[in-house]
């Protein structure tokens, strides 16, 4: 019966009556293999079943061999005939007999359960542990065995292995010691094949060797045994575990595929693309070759190689509007066939290209949302980087995004959280659920991320205006022990990020300042600005700081932007530190700004008026033109006023101590205090402080620069009434003894009038 069928599979092209004539084969294999379960023991009540009933059948065993078993599974695998019943009865048949089987029966086994894609596992008589499968068993019989195995018994042995995904490091290991010093035995095919099971498991003990001896083999041959096929195959391999260290193997790989370019197909086109992208190497010839193919061929590539195609083409430059063109008018005829992950291949490649398919990426897109649970993390993570990159996002599909990511615990290492919150971040879409899922979830491993992922996770958060303390903790934390490892774009970063959260963090600071000192020549116009700015605004004010950044920033005021300049007269100004080289007459710092006067918004117009207050203070003199100047200071006074109960509720009790005062008074200078009464001949500024007016309980450099000011250029003595101070009083009169000391009337005769 065995002999029947390996004539019908090889005669079962040219006779169709082959076919049933098999599968009669097949049942009756099983059926005399005893497959069919049933109760042990005549009338038991136990419902205990055996596993193959025939399987300690010890005369029935007798009766194959394992050449006629082995028979057997190829040709059924090689038929296609894949009956999953029928395997499990050839896996139950063989594993007792493992013992007689020598180097070519593991091999052909082993070929044909891989080509069928079977791997019997739980219930097959004769395994040594109820979770063990025929690969297990086999793997044990012949780890010993090996060095009796040709050439081609072992590629077979890789190659069936890794087809079926059964990772055994080491039988892996032990076929890799016995190949390496015969690597001169295999075939071009069969080198393919081992290159190709290494690159699916490499146990990491001799899979290096392995490419290495590989890679030496095929520089001495040469190309010419190889085919297409085999020669594809061996750089998606290479390409995929990252072995680029033999440049030789990859010159010999890159001139033989550019000579037989002509030669290319679907899928080694597709493969070799991939495999140069990944590590980055162009050919200009190879890939004019591969373009050439895929305009004419669109429609035999599958789905896979048209994203894989794409990607590889993005990712070197290849900017082909025809290549692009092609690939999107047949991935959108054929969009339902692709899997999750060539979607994302696809959006990834066209994110990187000049030549976008509007009509493709938002198919997609739409397509996304009705199976997103498909999607890896990894997957959810590059689709909305690529859509927020290309500006193709809308705030209903990050919506969704964002309830599938929250959906997901556990599921997204730190790094991907990073770039998850800077896309969010980069379009301004705050969704609170989402920034609390995505720092509860990286709290406690930030120490695993980067210098540059700590800096860009505080500024993404920083930007949304969402200040999750226990996660800034953790990030400032994590970034005291390694301010050496932070560059200057980073630090920038940092510091903008914990001073627009207003968070008390002196040692921070320190840290940031000392980093920022010893790397002052790598910042850029847009670093110094916020470095400076962010130090000011947070009231961090270190000489050395603004002494060491002087040069820097003097150096790049020719490419600093409207903002910049602004940021960094207005950061000077606060810490009130004279900075000639910088705005002095020789600095072009003036000429500069008037430049790119007409750039300026309401912000940086305000800040300017602050910075020549802070110029006339000291010289006396305006550095701004007149009519520059009067435009700053209309810009500084056209700004709303907001009240508070809290001020409404200190004007009332200066009102029920029979103080006369006038509230929102504009001084000569263009600020508003929120009142100003005059004591005994004196007046007195009055500033209700609420939280945005600290950092902790420290005054911000914007209260700090602006009591400063008022005093020094309009002679009112500002006094302050903390937020924190206010709160702690809860009757009328501890309020009112409270004003009286404040404004220094405790036991006096009080005499105000209203200005």
């Amino acid at each position: 019966m065995g002999n029947l069928a390996w004539s019908c599979a090889t005669c079962r092209c040219a006779d169709d009556d082959a076919i049933p004539l098999m599968r009669d084969f097949s049942n009756e294999f099983v059926r005399r293999r005893g497959e069919e379960r049933r109760p042990r023991g005549a009338g038991s009540s136990s419902g205990e079943v055996v596993s193959i009933v025939g399987c300690n059948d010890k005369s029935d065993v007798d009766s194959l061999d394992p050449m006629t078993l082995c028979q057997w599974a190829i040709s059924y695998a090689k038929a296609g005939h894949k009956d999953e019943e029928l395997f499990l009865a050839i896996s139950a048949a063989a594993i007792p007999m493992l013992g007689r089987f020598n180097s070519r029966h593991f091999s052909n086994l082993l070929y044909a359960f891989a080509l069928a894609g079977h791997t019997p596992t739980k219930g097959g008589c004769g395994l040594s542990s109820p979770t063990s499968s025929l690969f297990d068993e086999i793997a044990a019989s012949i780890i010993h065995q090996i060095p009796t195995f040709s050439s081609q018994h072992m590629a077979n042995t890789l190659w069936a292995y890794a087809k079926v995904n059964h990772a055994s490091p080491e039988l892996f290991d032990a076929i890799a010691r016995e190949a390496i010093p015969r690597m001169r035995e295999f075939s071009a095919q069969q080198l393919a094949n081992v290159a190709w099971a290494f690159s699916k498991f490499h146990p990491p003990t001799t899979s290096d060797s392995v490419f290495d001896r590989v890679a030496e083999e095929v520089v001495v041959r040469g190309f010419d045994s190889f085919t297409m096929q085999g020669l594809a195959m061996l750089a998606h391999s290479y390409a995929s575990v990252g072995h680029v260290k033999r440049g030789d193997f990859w010159d010999a790989i890159d001139r033989a595929a550019t000579t037989r370019r002509t030669e290319l197909g679907a899928i080694e086109s597709s493969q070799i693309a991939w495999s140069f992208a990944t590590i980055g190497r162009p050919s200009d010839d190879l890939f004019r070759g591969i373009e050439v193919f895929v305009l004419s061929n669109a429609n035999r590539i599958k789905p896979q190689g048209l994203s894989n195609l794409a990607w590889a083409f993005a990712m070197l430059g290849y900017d082909s509007p025809e290549f692009f063109r092609a690939i999107a008018e047949e991935s959108l005829r054929r969009l339902d066939e692709f899997t999750p992950e060539d979607e994302v291949m696809l959006v990834l490649a066209y994110s990187r290209t000049s030549h976008t398919s509007p009509e493709l990426l938002d198919r997609i897109a739409s397509n996304s949302l009705s199976h997103l649970d498909e999607y890896t993390g990894l997957d959810l993570f590059n689709l909305v980087l690529s859509y927020v990159r290309m500006g193709r996002q809308s705030r209903h599909w990050m919506e969704v995004i964002a309830s599938e990511i929250i959906r997901r615990p556990f599921a997204f290492s730190p790094q991907v959280i990073v770039g998850v919150t800077w896309a969010y971040a980069s379009t301004g879409c705050r969704i609170p659920a989402l920034l609390n899922f995505l720092s509860d979830e990286c709290i406690n491993s930030c120490d695993e991320l980067k210098s540059k992922e700590v800096a860009s996770l505080a500024w993404s958060f920083a930007s949304l205006d969402f200040h999750h303390r226990p996660l800034l903790s953790a990030l400032a934390d994590s970034s005291d022990r390694r301010w050496s490892q932070f560059d200057a774009s980073s630090i920038a970063n940092m510091a903008w990020a914990y001073a627009t959260g207003r968070e008390d963090r002196p040692r921070l600071f320190e840290g940031i300042v000392n980093a920022a000192i010893d790397r002052r020549n790598e910042f850029t116009s847009q670093g110094v600005s916020m470095l400076l700015w962010s130090c000011s605004a947070a009231g961090h004010f270190d000489r050395r700081l603004f002494l060491s950044m002087e040069p820097t920033a003097r150096s790049l005021l020719r490419e600093c932007d409207c903002q910049s300049l602004a940021n960094i007269a207005w950061a000077y100004a606060v810490a009130d530190l004279e900075a000639d080289s910088l705005f002095g007459l020789e600095s072009p710092f003036v000429n500069v700004l008037l430049e790119k006067y007409d750039e300026f918004d309401h912000r940086g117009l305000c800040q300017l008026h602050q910075w020549n207050l802070w110029i006339k203070e000291n010289a006396n003199d305006s550095a701004l033109p007149a009519h520059i100047e009067k435009r700053c200071y209309d810009e500084f006074i056209n700004q709303p006023l907001h009240g508070s109960i809290f001020q409404k509720d200190v004007m009332s009790e200066l009102g029920l101590m029979g103080i006369l005062l006038e509230e929102e008074v504009r001084t000569q200078s263009g600020y508003s205090l929120d009142a100003v009464v005059h004591v005994n001949g004196e007046s007195i500024g009055l500033e209700v402080d609420g939280p945005y007016h600290f950092v902790g309980k420290r005054p911000t450099g914007s209260t700090i620069l602006k009591h400063r000011q008022v005093a020094a250029i309009d002679g009112i003595q500002v006094v302050s009434i903390p937020y924190w101070e206010w709160n702690d009083l809860d009757q009328s009169v501890d309020k009112q003894q409270y004003l009286r000391v404040k404004l220094g009337l405790d036991g006096q005769k009080m005499a105000s009038i209203c200005t």
